[in-house]
């Protein structure tokens, strides 16, 4: 009897992962450990953008992760006429934390190729980055990771990876990269659920020519978002560079089994979303060294917003996103 109270009790207070399990040879319960359920995604995610080395300034083809804006007053990195030109500088490890780095004590995740799980980073090196043009400059703490997994290049943009700070891993959330995608020639019309966001346009063949694409993340119930760009050429002779361009891109989210579309603002370049047991949880996009967040649960308020760098002359020349043949 005290035998049976006392296994009773050990159940009673081990934890949940564990559980009763009759052994077949003498018939005596033993106590094996479950695995634990799956987390999800966080209810309240704080994320860090990453940015390519290369575009910063570094000859390597890694990433850095967003750790601060560090403010005029603690910018001894760059002074005087420095301020006024984009570079990189190291930054020593006991520094970092003064010029805003978050608490390493709190692990950094990472999520890489697509639908891989996120693995855990480490901040290995830090670097002041100054960048932007002459009207918004600013110096950013930026941090070199080592990562337990493999991650993709800097390229596209749907190869991105993201970056989760919070203490537990984020066990059975996984990104999902885009997925579909469609093109429409001058003769394709836009698909009808598309084209009630489109404002009427005065386009006319073949003086005029109007070619649209997007693309998309989904999952298994067939919820997911889009990016929607439309370009309306108005021909000028033979070379499409002489050709006057009207462009205009739009994100859009789609609930499960539904055909509707409901817009996203401010929008941005779809590069992913994230997913758990419950589904899909946040739409991820980028636009102009802003990153943003959509909470699926939530999307009449507004995004969760990281600034992360500062446009740079040339980024702001090849911000116009066109499908325009012209090669310049």
């Amino acid at each position: 009897m005290r035998a049976g109270f006392a296994l009773v009790l050990a159940l009673t207070v081990w934890p949940r992962a564990a559980r009763a399990q009759v052994d077949e040879d003498n018939g005596d319960a033993v106590v094996v450990d479950m695995p634990e359920p799956d987390r999800g995604c966080p209810v309240k995610p704080e994320f860090l953008p990453v940015t390519p080395m290369g575009l910063v300034g570094l000859e390597r083809p890694g990433w850095l992760v967003h750790q601060a804006i560090i403010p005029p007053a603690k910018d001894k990195f760059f002074q005087a006429g420095a301020r006024s030109r984009s570079g990189v500088k190291p930054v020593p490890a006991e520094m970092a934390r003064k010029l805003g780095a978050p608490d390493l004590k709190v692990p950094l995740w990472v999520f890489g190729k697509a639908d891989a799980k996120a693995c855990k980073a480490t901040p290995i090196e830090w670097w002041a980055v100054r960048m932007g043009t002459d009207e918004d400059r600013q110096t950013y703490l930026m941090a070199e990771l080592r990562t337990d997994c493999e991650l993709l290049p800097p390229g596209r943009l749907s190869g991105t990876p993201l970056v989760l700070r919070q203490k537990d891993e984020p066990t059975g959330c996984r990104l999902r990269r885009p997925n579909r995608n469609q093109t429409g020639k001058e003769t394709d019309g836009i698909p009808p659920d598309y084209a009630e966001h489109i404002p009427p346009q005065d386009c006319v063949a073949p003086e005029c020519a109007r070619l649209w694409e997007y693309f998309g993340v989904t999952g298994e119930d067939n919820a997911g978002a889009f990016d929607l760009t439309v370009s309306y050429l108005h021909r000028n002779g033979s070379n499409p560079c002489n050709w006057a361009t009207e462009d205009l891109s739009k994100l859009f989210v789609r609930a499960p089994e539904s055909t509707a579309l409901q817009e996203l603002k401010p929008g941005g370049v779809l590069f992913g979303g994230l997913w758990d047991f419950n589904g899909l949880r946040y739409i991820l996009s980028r636009q102009m060294g802003v990153f943003y967040a959509y909470d699926y649960q939530k999307l009449k308020a507004p995004p969760k917003a990281v600034r992360y760098g500062s446009p740079t002359e040339e980024d702001l020349i090849h911000a116009k996103r066109s499908l325009s043949p012209c090669k310049k």
